[in-house]
């Protein structure tokens, strides 16, 4: 049996009063001390980004006074949409569906993706309605609404909705068992992760949903590796729904290890955390799960007492819904543990209640359609009483064979509804797929071109200033015949032109022979440049630091010329400022860093400013790649850093 899978992750979920996270108590304190509506209203809408930690009942009671003060201000603004959000999601989560999607269908026209506000609310109004077909389990419509959402997301920017909208799909052809097609549109979601933690817990849902999906087809390492980065996160950023979630799937990996003690601790954290959210379970897929836990176990009267006390309270609650397809699999697990002790009294008075809850569900289900027919039924019988007593026979006979009839048209229907639903979202995958390989053909194709003509030119200009040189100096050594002395001097000019032409050469083979080259083996580089220039410059110490945690990959162009600029910046210090000392440091953490220090005479902010080739050289490299060059004099000396730009 799959595990629960997080699906649509609402936009903004719920947890319990009683015990809820420091931020949520902190909003709540200050909205119950708010002593006007606008101070009282910003609280309540930073809760609704909170909610997934809400308990149900308090997020639809704060929802209710959040749209009474929204109405009371007479604007339509992003107050007045953020407040009608958080009531979309507190319908949901309460399974008032058909509420929650008028009240989209209502919202979506205040705030179109064009209009002049922020495309940032039509957009999770769209995923909401998502939310919508997949609690109804309606995949076809949710899936056309999240390829045009996906695609809209991605043009305005917003990669958080394009995560959540992958995830979904993701989700969706993991329960049409297309487990393939879910492992690659979840890898997708998490390709959109940007920097920073408030990536973080969409991450960590993807994680969750790939370590069930590597669970269901036995893969328990890739299971666990996935499962255990998720865990981390969700305690991280206090996320209950997640967690509690993460922790149904590791409860689940660990029964399938049947290592059936940690399986049990660990959902009984999960139940806990749900208890938070859901208030106090009575019949709950998570109580069901560690029934199974204990009945695999070998503790059957575990299960069996964790069962009976589950349908006991239920029974005392006097809930109408008596009969619900959860109920029925908590009297099939019950059943299994009466067989299991071959206590056959019991498991004969089991197999009666699940008959009885099983009629009770399909009656349920079906009350409407009897209520029609039993109406008909009543009013045929008054008009045609003496007709029904002599054809009674016949019209049974009509019914039952119409009743055959109907089924089979109706399985005929289905069959073929279903085909068609498949070889239309085959076809879709397919174009999506074709698409995504022509752009994505494109797109290498013309940054390839860039980038050669870039290098071709980078070449042209380097080289061939150096084969002038070379030139000039065999045109002097023909006017220098007699000369030994100045030939042999122009000589040496040729071989040092030819040798830095090498060089060249070898730095741009270098880069481009490989697909990436991380910060240790840039480093290598810049040593192999210091040792080859050194002998020119005995006065000068140099050294390189390294402080490398996380060896960063680039890609061999920007590789080339990250080198390029810290070659030229060692250059610019071995040549004008007068130094003893040159330190290169090489740091590699959440970002990366390169900086060129000197001791010498420091270096005037003009030069800095000026148009000069080496200077507008490091400048257009870095601005070409999204980094940022900072030349800042010290007490003795200058450093000059070299890093990403922070507004990339």
């Amino acid at each position: 049996m799959k595990g629960f899978i997080i699906f649509f992750a609402l936009l903004f979920s719920i947890t319990n009063t009683a015990a809820q996270t420091a931020r949520i108590d902190l909003l709540k304190e200050k909205m119950y001390a708010a002593k006007t509506d606008e101070e009282k209203i910003t609280p309540m809408l930073q809760l609704f980004e909170q909610s997934e930690s809400m308990h149900k009942d308090s997020l639809y009671k704060i929802a209710v006074e959040a749209r009474e003060l929204a109405a009371k201000r007479n604007k339509n603004d992003d107050v007045s949409t953020a407040a009608a959000i958080g009531m979309i999601d507190a319908l949901l989560r309460i399974g008032k569906t058909d509420s929650a999607l008028a009240l989209i269908k209502e919202e979506l026209p205040k705030n179109p993706i064009t209009g002049p506000r922020n495309p940032y609310f039509h957009l999770k109004l769209r995923l909401q309605k998502t939310d919508c077909f997949g609690d109804a389990s309606q995949y076809e419509e949710a899936l056309s609404e999240l390829y045009s959402l996906i695609a809209d997301a991605e043009t305005y920017k917003d990669s958080m909705i394009v995560m959540k909208g992958m995830n979904a799909i993701g989700v969706i052809n993991y329960n049409l068992d297309h487990v393939p097609e879910a492992f690659n549109w979840y890898f997708k979601g998490l390709s959109f992760r940007g920097v920073g933690r408030r990536f973080e817990p969409l991450a960590a849902a993807l994680y969750i949903n790939l370590a069930e999906t590597y669970r269901w087809v036995e893969k328990i390492d890739s299971a666990n590796f996935y499962i255990d980065k998720a865990i981390p996160i969700c305690e991280y950023h206090q996320h209950l729904f997640y967690l509690a979630n993460a922790l149904r799937v590791k409860a689940s990996i660990y029964k399938q290890e049947k290592n059936f003690k940690m399986a049990e601790q660990v959902m009984l954290q999960c139940i806990s955390i749900r208890e938070k959210t859901e208030g106090k379970l009575i019949l709950s897929n998570e109580q069901l799960a560690l029934a199974n836990i204990y009945m695999h176990a070998g503790e059957v009267d575990k299960s069996i007492g964790l069962l009976t006390e589950s349908l006991a309270l239920d029974e005392k609650s006097g809930r109408k819904e008596e009969a619900t397809a959860l109920k029925i699999s908590y009297y099939q697990t019950l059943a299994r543990c009466y067989k299991l002790k071959s206590d056959d009294k019991n498991y004969s008075a089991t197999l009666e209640k699940l008959i009885g809850a099983k009629d009770g569900y399909y009656e349920a289900n079906s009350a409407r359609a009897i209520a029609e027919l039993q109406t008909r039924y009543e009013v045929q019988k008054k008009e045609n009483t003496i007709m029904q007593q002599r054809f009674d026979i016949i019209n049974k006979n009509y019914l039952f064979y119409g009743s055959i009839l109907l089924s089979l048209l109706a399985t005929i229907i289905a069959i073929l509804l279903f085909r068609n639903y498949r070889r239309r979202q085959q076809l879709k995958m397919d174009q999506a797929v074709k698409k995504e390989k022509l752009l994505s053909g494109i797109a290498v194709k013309e940054a390839g071109e860039k980038e050669r003509k870039r290098i071709a030119a980078d070449l042209h200009d380097n080289l061939g200033a150096h084969a002038a040189a070379i030139v000039s100096i065999l045109d002097q050594v023909e006017t220098q015949e007699e000369n030994l002395p100045a030939t042999l001097g122009s000589l040496q000019e040729v071989r040092n032109n030819s040798q830095a032409m090498v060089s060249q050469l070898d730095d741009t083979i270098w880069a481009l022979k490989k697909d990436a080259l991380s910060l240790t083996a840039i480093s290598d580089r810049i040593k192999t440049f210091i040792r080859r220039i050194l002998p020119g410059y005995n006065h000068v110490l140099t050294d390189v630091i390294e402080d490398i945690e996380d060896d960063k990959l680039l890609p061999p162009s920007q590789a080339f010329h990250l080198f390029r600029i810290v070659q030229e910046a060692i250059n610019n210090a071995l040549k004008h400022s007068n130094g003893k000392n040159i330190a290169v440091r090489i740091e590699g953490k959440e970002q990366w860093m390169i900086s060129v220090e000197d001791d010498g005479k420091g270096i005037d902010p003009s030069v800095t400013a000026s148009s000069s080739n080496g200077i507008m050289n490091m400048k257009t490299r870095a601005k070409e790649f999204g980094w940022s060059v900072e030349w800042k004099a010290l007490e003795r000396g200058t450093v000059v850093k070299i890093k990403p730009d922070k507004t990339n």
